[in-house]
């Protein structure tokens, strides 16, 4: 298991949650279904494959926290402004993309590019 994030993965990541959140937020808009949000579905994705892929404890706890406030600080923001369903799925998939380059960032450790830096071989 890989500690280490290339940002060619990082970024196919995020264009997963961003595509649950567009067709997620699109099925939830036509049922007019405000109640079932997609945030917990992105949620539960992001941390499969944190356990799948790449298990770095403080990148976690970096990105989790900067997730959260970026949801729901933007759905504060954007709600009075746009329409429920719009507002939610901008809120979750910029939320999504916040953790995944803090995640990101913070597995690297702040160095350069180095593909074999962080790796290791789990028994």
């Amino acid at each position: 298991m890989s500690r280490f994030v290339p940002w060619s993965e990082a970024v196919l990541v995020a264009a997963a949650c961003w595509t649950v959140c567009g067709l997620g937020y699109g099925v939830l808009a036509v049922f007019d279904e405000p109640h079932v949000p997609v945030a917990p579905l992105v949620g539960m994705g992001l941390v499969r494959w944190f356990f799948t892929r790449h298990r770095s404890w403080p990148a976690a706890f970096a990105a989790g926290p900067a997730g959260a406030v970026t949801l729901f600080g933007l759905v504060d923001v954007l709600r009075p402004a746009l329409n429920h369903y719009v507002a939610d799925a901008l809120a979750t998939g910029a939320a999504a993309s916040v953790a995944l380059t803090v995640f990101t960032l913070v597995g690297r450790g702040g160095r350069g590019h180095r593909p074999d830096t962080g790796t290791r071989t789990m028994p």
